[in-house]
């Protein structure tokens, strides 16, 4: 009984210790010495009159309301934005065919991504890969309006 109990703790060791290594190979880089994870994995809300200037941009000219949206930055530089029915309230549509991302490090806003198609039920999948400064403090992602990179219509945050 003894013998079979230390036979399974071994086992159960290895297990998770094979385990552990492999997560961390995953996850410490992408081929170039970079780490993969997340630096920012948030929801998006619309913009409403009362918001203030965030990294230079300003709101849009109008109050926006999301279903659904979040915002994945790693530490690569990758993005993803997922957005489902970001809508201006009063009519229910979204008039705006392109849509961007905004991403700020640092306080700092940087170049938008090129523009993606912006269905009238307000939703877009933004995939687009992003400069980063070697550190990223802070992190946000805006969304600008037919890639206008002065304004936004929905922002990372609660």
């Amino acid at each position: 009984m003894h013998r079979i109990s230390r036979t399974a703790s071994f086992v159960a060791g290895l297990v998770l210790g094979v385990g552990a290594l492999a997560a961390t190979a995953s996850a410490s880089a992408d081929g170039g010495g970079v780490p993969r994870s997340d630096i920012l994995r948030a929801p998006l809300q619309g913009s409403q009159l009362s918001d203030p200037p965030l990294f230079g941009l300003t709101r849009g000219g109008a109050p926006w309301v999301i279903s659904e949206g979040t915002a994945r930055l790693r530490a690569n530089g990758d993005l993803r934005v997922e957005v489902e029915g970001l809508v201006i309230p009063t009519t229910g549509v979204n008039p705006v065919p392109r849509l961007s991302a905004t991403v700020a490090c640092n306080g700092v806003a940087l170049p938008p991504t090129a523009t993606v198609p912006f269905s009238t039920t307000g939703d877009a999948v933004i995939e687009a890969h992003v400069s980063l400064p070697p550190r990223c403090l802070a992190p946000a992602v805006l969304l600008d309006p037919n890639g206008n990179a002065a304004v936004y219509i929905a922002a990372t945050g609660r």
